[in-house]
């Protein structure tokens, strides 16, 4: 597990502001507003990060996060492309892909977390189809293979320039269908990658999933306050795409974590804004492998997040996955799925029994 970043994030989307102040342990939205902020996450690995909102929300910051994982030489490249600025990258499209019998779009829940038991996994499996750790590896304990026998698929990830990317050759097995890439570069708590320092890595990982027949994720990225390299997750992306215009990337990433009491109806406005921008951004299928809401004071308001954002995303063809943040977690106030081992709290019930798009069948 990585050191705590305690930040407020400075990132103006759809011209709203939102403030921070590095070691605080509140954030401030343009709406007055107070978020929560958060500090350490998963297995090995993993953070969340700040973002902001439209709207007039807020975003918890950081994080926690990373772990090993690997892969060695140079890799071809085939789809993905780019655009510096303000628009674009890529030729993939949703439910196709590269290798692993390709990936379907229709079950998209996810979850985004690494000490599960296999009590844990057999728990949430009735409603969550697949997960990832911030590691080349499923957890240890699930390692023999218990995540297959729940149905529930595992996606491996280089976590940044640490991992092991030739260990991660071999340990990454056959069943996996997808490579996720860095999990937020522009933090310097996480990988701490410049857009060029990405993209020079990025034929490594292209080589891992061309060996290996794996759709390719993009870096992860959230809007970051305090120790980052960008502030801004559109903007590395265009200078990871600028830098890399040759480089296959099937999937765009990224991380948003939202206030959940906008004036509206749905709890998840400034979520969705969120998801529309990418849309309009990137040509690419969307996998949005963290998000909650940041400053919910109690399960019953995290619980009409989740809901709003679930139906929201299943819903939207370009999502083609989504992970929760997470299974338990002490850096973000009431999002924990699991209690004890195999035991679902009511918000981890809410998240498994909340409807799935018609064609996603478990």
């Amino acid at each position: 597990m990585r050191p705590t970043l305690r930040s407020i994030a400075l990132a103006v989307l759809l011209g709203t502001l939102t403030f921070a102040c590095n070691n605080d342990s509140t954030e401030i939205a343009s709406d007055g507003s107070i978020a929560g902020e958060s500090s350490s996450a998963g297995a090995g690995g993993g953070g969340t990060a700040g973002g902001s909102t439209a709207g007039g929300s807020t975003a918890g910051n950081s994080t926690t996060g990373g772990s090993t994982a690997g892969g060695s030489t140079a890799g071809g490249s085939t789809a993905g492309n780019s655009t510096a600025g303000n628009s674009t990258a890529g030729n993939s499209t949703a439910g196709s892909g590269t290798g692993g019998g390709g990936v379907s779009g229709a079950c998209k829940r996810g979850l985004a977390y690494g000490h599960h038991s296999v009590a844990d996994l057999q728990a949430l499996s009735p409603g969550v189809s697949w997960w990832y750790n911030w590691d080349f590896r499923p957890d240890q304990a699930l390692r023999a293979g218990a995540y297959r026998d729940a149905g529930v698929e595992y996606a491996p990830m280089i976590w940044g320039a640490a991992s092991d990317r030739a260990a991660a050759k071999t340990a990454i097995g056959e069943d996996a269908r997808v490579l996720l890439g860095f999990n937020e570069p522009n933090f310097g708590e996480q990988a701490n990658l410049s857009p060029k320092a990405a993209a020079d890595l990025w034929p490594e990982l292209e080589a891992i999933a061309d060996a290996k027949g794996l759709r390719l994720v993009s870096p992860a990225v959230n809007f970051c306050g305090g120790n980052c390299r960008d502030t801004d997750p559109f903007r590395y992306l265009d200078a990871f795409f600028a830098a890399c215009p040759g480089c296959r990337v099937d999937a765009v990433a990224m991380h948003i974590y939202v206030g959940c009491s906008p004036s509206g109806a749905n709890k998840a406005e400034w979520l969705i804004q969120h998801v529309e921008t990418y849309k309009k951004r990137f040509s690419q299928p969307l996998w949005l492998t963290e998000f909650a809401c940041d400053s919910a004071k109690s399960t019953a308001e995290q619980q009409a997040f989740l809901e709003d954002a679930v139906t929201y995303l299943e819903a939207e063809p370009r999502v083609e996955r989504y992970a929760w943040f997470s299974g338990r977690a002490t850096n973000v106030a009431n999002v924990d799925l699991l209690g004890e081992s195999g035991q679902l709290t009511a918000l981890g019930k809410a998240y498994v029994d909340a409807p799935r798009n018609a064609d996603c069948a478990r």
